[in-house]
């Protein structure tokens, strides 16, 4: 979980100072039990912008990362990552808003049969 803080750290750093409403917006980290999903759930509509997804783990794999795109009832797959690492299991991916109007979902899948995978979950808004 340090490569999760360290990340959040340089993304953090990496933001222009005067860019207050620009700025992280969520970090969590969640344990997925074994062979078990977990969806998290970003009410973005009416947020107009550009957003960094970051999911890193330490855990040992294999682990499906997937980031969605909402509206309204429908969705739509953005990015599928799929990694069989002992650790060192990392995705960034952008998000795009544009017009406000999208819901984000990132959705998380541990298929490690013998145990739980801890997983850090970042999104900052990029200027």
């Amino acid at each position: 979980m340090i490569r999760a803080l360290v990340c959040l750290l340089l993304l953090t750093l990496s933001a222009p100072l005067h860019a207050e409403e620009k700025e992280y917006l969520y970090f969590r980290d969640v344990t997925i039990p074994a062979f078990q999903n977990m969806r998290e759930f970003f009410n973005l509509p009416d947020r107009k912008g550009n957003y960094q997804v970051t999911l890193v783990s330490d855990s040992i794999g294999p682990l499906t990362f997937l980031i969605i795109r909402a509206e309204e009832d429908v969705e739509k797959e953005v990015k599928r990552h799929r990694s069989y690492s002992i650790s060192d299991h990392e995705l960034h991916h952008s998000f795009s808003n544009p017009e406000g109007k999208y819901n984000l979902i990132v959705e998380m899948a541990n298929s490690n049969p013998a145990g739980s995978a801890k997983v850090s979950v970042i999104v900052v808004e990029l200027p």
